[in-house]
């Protein structure tokens, strides 16, 4: 049994079993003087410290659950993947890389690193122009 409902179910009982007990206390302490017409207000008034710090809790315990549920649905929002990811397949562990296959046309590029040891003197001497801005 949760917390609130066992609260929700004993403070009627703790309620009356203190207002008894302030009358009691009301009637039977010694050099307190109280009218008969004053013991039920006094009942009353005793059942109240109960059922007041109750209500309060009660309530509090309401507003707690309220928040919990709000930041559930809360992650739950943000843990949830996009439509357009759910409809998808899902990926293999390089699947990242699969459209690298466009640049291995690269090593080609290795053979235009012999042009760098050219110079306009060499390019000049085999009747070639020299390369502009150069």
């Amino acid at each position: 049994m949760s917390t609130n409902r066992l609260v929700a179910l004993v403070t009627p009982v703790c309620a009356m079993v203190a207002g008894a007990c302030a009358t009691w206390l009301a009637e039977n302490f010694p050099g307190v003087n109280v009218s008969q017409g004053a013991l039920e207000e006094i009942f009353i008034a005793g059942a109240l410290v109960v059922v007041a710090p109750a209500a309060q809790w009660l309530h509090g315990w309401q507003k707690w659950e309220a928040r919990q549920d709000e930041a559930q649905k809360e992650v739950a929002l943000a843990t949830a993947a996009p439509p357009e990811l759910l409809a998808a397949e899902p990926a293999g562990e390089d699947s990242m890389f699969d459209d690298l296959g466009e640049f291995d046309d690269l090593g080609e590029l290795d053979e235009l690193e012999e042009l760098d040891e050219f110079d306009e003197a060499v390019l000049a001497e085999n009747g070639e122009p020299a390369p502009a801005g150069g």
